[in-house]
């Protein structure tokens, strides 16, 4: 019987919602939760925390004391106070879905600032990812198409009539919409004919129309004196735009390796709400797949996963620059993508090195100056009366519950105050292989 890949997922008894299925949602649509956070949701019940997750409008994403200093951090020139602000971002967000989805278009749209050069252009794209991240994909390319870092990054000022740059066209078809083996060089080369003049002045998109070649095109087999408008209207209309964008969602919201059916699922779904992405997801994310436990913790966090993840499930005070400089070191250095494909994720973000940095962030973070007040707050919170509760607490927090065999003996080793026992059982748990896992 051939599977329904997108049938609502149902609790019952052979599937019920618990921990393990809460906490999965809660992982791939944010970050790392909170005990608040997981027990929110298995009170809520799948489809109600899944529709929360996707819709809840009236959830402000808006932080007032940082988006009161983000015009002076634009109108500056110090990239790394940007970076800072968006990891501050990410810790306090009330839409945590939201703000992975505008992650995963970061790496989609990958644009630099080492090119880019102007601060204001990155957090103007940046909010652009995010007004954008749950919306109409047509509009976001177009959207796109006219950004002005964007512009900038793929030498759009140097596309002009007679004397067309390929760099943004090859790019829309190759790495944002469509994939190699699916367009000809041909369909690049009149593509970028169709995006002449489509330039930055002073920070602002400029059509020039007398560097626009308005002659007659070809592109995907659409014909006529095509524009940029155009050409994004011809790859949304190309079935290979919905393949290539359902696979790249199901690799980073679901699992590494979809399976090739459901892929043509997602993307025959996605075609027919005319590229909706809130639809898109939230007919993904309540799917009966998507909790299919063979599913669970099988793909390697990225570093903001997994800094933000810890300082958020545990509500750590951590500073912005702290945040930023972990997220680096490791290996994803938001605004600064390593290049137009973006970042090697899953098992690209691990080699020896980078893993040893995250050894040594979790250890950190729980001896900062204010963890052991932290440590207090809860055991003031908790029943942890001892070493049985402290491992179960840490075993709750970042394993669903369940205590990993290769954790037992350094869990049975516990000892000294409960505090000193709650530290270590936490930073066993959080430099665990297993906590690498989404």
């Amino acid at each position: 019987m051939k599977r329904d890949w997108l049938a609502t997922y149902t609790p019952s008894a052979t599937a019920p919602w618990n921990r393990e299925r809460a906490g999965h949602l809660l992982r791939r649509t944010g970050f790392s939760p909170s005990p608040q956070e997981l027990a929110r949701a298995l009170d809520e019940g799948p489809q109600a925390c899944v529709q929360r997750l996707v819709q809840d409008e009236h959830e402000s994403e808006r932080v007032l004391e940082l988006d009161d200093i983000a015009p002076s951090i634009a109108n500056g020139e110090e990239i790394e106070l940007l970076r800072q602000w968006w990891c501050l971002r990410l810790k306090h967000t009330r839409r945590p879905l939201l703000a992975r989805m505008a992650l995963f278009w970061h790496d989609h749209f990958a644009t630099s600032q080492v090119k880019v050069q102007d601060v204001g252009l990155m957090y103007r794209q940046l909010r652009l990812l995010e007004s954008h991240a749950l919306g109409s994909f047509d509009a976001f390319l177009k959207g796109i198409a006219r950004d002005p870092a964007m512009v900038r990054w793929l030498d759009g000022n140097q596309n002009v009539k007679g004397r067309p740059n390929e760099n943004f066209a090859r790019e829309i078809l190759e790495l944002f919409t469509l994939g190699l083996g699916n367009y000809t060089e041909r369909d690049i080369q009149e593509a970028a004919r169709a995006f002449t003049g489509w330039h930055e002045r002073r920070g602002q998109f400029a059509f020039q129309a007398r560097l626009h070649d308005d002659g007659e095109k070809q592109v995907l087999g659409v014909c006529g004196q095509l524009d940029g408008d155009d050409v994004i209207e011809a790859i949304i209309g190309n079935p290979a735009c919905s393949r290539f964008l359902a696979g790249k969602l199901l690799r980073a919201f679901a699992t590494p390796d979809p399976d090739p059916e459901w892929i043509a699922a997602f993307a025959k779904y996605m075609q027919s709400t005319g590229y909706d992405m809130m639809a898109s997801m939230h007919r993904l994310l309540a799917s009966e797949a998507f909790f299919d436990p063979a599913h669970f913790r099988t793909r390697i966090k990225s570093p903001v996963e997994y800094v933000l993840g810890i300082a958020r499930s545990l509500d750590l005070k951590v500073a912005g620059p702290a945040l930023a400089r972990a997220t680096s070191d490791m290996g994803q250095r938001l605004l600064e993508p390593p290049s137009v494909d973006g970042w090697e994720t899953h098992r690209g973000w691990l080699d020896s090195a980078t893993m040893l940095v995250r050894l040594n962030y979790a250890k950190r973070a729980l001896q900062g100056n204010h963890s052991g007040a932290h440590l207090d707050t809860l055991l003031d919170h908790h029943p942890l009366a001892g070493k049985k509760e402290i491992v179960r607490f840490a075993c709750d927090l970042c394993f669903d519950g369940n205590e990993p065999q290769s954790l037992r003996t350094a869990f049975e080793d516990l000892k000294g105050s409960k505090r000193d026992m709650l530290r270590e059982a936490l930073a066993v748990a959080l430099s665990s292989p297993e906590y690498q896992l989404a």
